[in-house]
């Protein structure tokens, strides 16, 4: 083993453990997942009398919204649909890419085509846009954003998948399989399944982030949840108008989602840095 070499072992055995990574993700994510069970939903959200767009003080820590209701419940209960509604779109976007992918991957070449052309179709539509036109025609429900923003995700997570299922690598071994009497499902999902694994995976961690900017944007700009809704987007566009005289009702929701996106693009070039220097 050359110098270089253990030089690049002992590098990584004493790689430091993303921490910066870890508590900006970390702290939006526990506010989302222990806020309401630190302030339990059936507690009102705003006091008798309190008013409207108020600075902390007593009896509200981060001050009021522009309804008077208390902020600190509110952001508290604002990050289950901020987590919820990403999550479930990067779930649909992987169910709907992945089988398209390893069918795009397939021996059919006209299949492939087939299925990549359409994709690429749907890869040219803005997103936002997407979302515009589909609440323009009443669906608004947080559902319909949840799955359009899934789907306009497939296309990407597709290409990823074909170009893996495609590797030179991937593909000496599916025809070994297929000499041998493989039958497809077998091949798919006993081998390929866990050589696309690990891109997957990674590509889901940055994916994050990308949804998680599109779904905000269309909450801010109303297309999804109810005004009176406490995900932290809502919360960003309901209150603007008062930054200045109640900062904490805008900057207290935009810094904890500019935190969890952040910090889940750290974790995952933190997380590709080491795969790389142990390759």
């Amino acid at each position: 083993m050359s110098t270089r070499e253990r030089s690049a072992i002992v590098a990584v055995g004493r790689a430091r453990p993303p921490w910066t990574a870890l508590l900006l993700l970390g702290v939006p994510v526990l506010v989302a997942l222990l806020g309401p069970l630190i302030r339990p939903t059936g507690e009102a959200p705003s006091a008798e009398g309190a008013m409207p767009s108020q600075p902390p003080g007593d009896g509200h820590p981060l001050g009021t919204d522009v309804l008077g209701r208390d902020m600190l419940w509110l952001v508290l209960h604002g990050g289950v649909s901020v987590l919820g509604s990403t999550l479930g779109a990067l779930l649909v976007g992987m169910v709907v890419g992945v089988p398209l992918g390893l069918l795009a991957a397939g021996p059919r070449r006209g299949l492939d085509e087939t299925v990549m052309r359409g994709l690429d179709l749907l890869l040219a539509f803005p997103g936002l846009l997407v979302l515009m036109t589909l609440a323009a025609t009443g669906h608004r429900d947080w559902y319909w954003l949840v799955l359009v923003a899934g789907v306009l995700q497939a296309p990407a997570v597709a290409r990823l998948v074909r170009s893996a299922a495609l590797d030179p690598g991937t593909r000496t071994v599916v025809e070994a399989l297929r000499m041998q009497g493989r039958g497809w499902a077998y091949i798919h999902l006993r081998h390929v399944a866990r050589e696309l694994a690990a891109p997957v995976a990674t590509d889901a961690g940055g994916r994050f982030a990308v949804v998680l900017y599109l779904l905000a944007s269309a909450n801010f700009l109303g297309l999804g949840l109810s005004a009176s809704s406490p995900d932290w987007a809502v919360l960003i566009e309901r209150n603007r108008a008062a930054l200045f005289s109640q900062p904490a009702a805008v900057l207290v929701p935009a810094g904890l989602l500019t935190a969890l996106c952040v910090g889940g693009n750290l974790l995952v070039d933190h997380t590709l840095a080491r795969k790389r220097r142990k390759g």
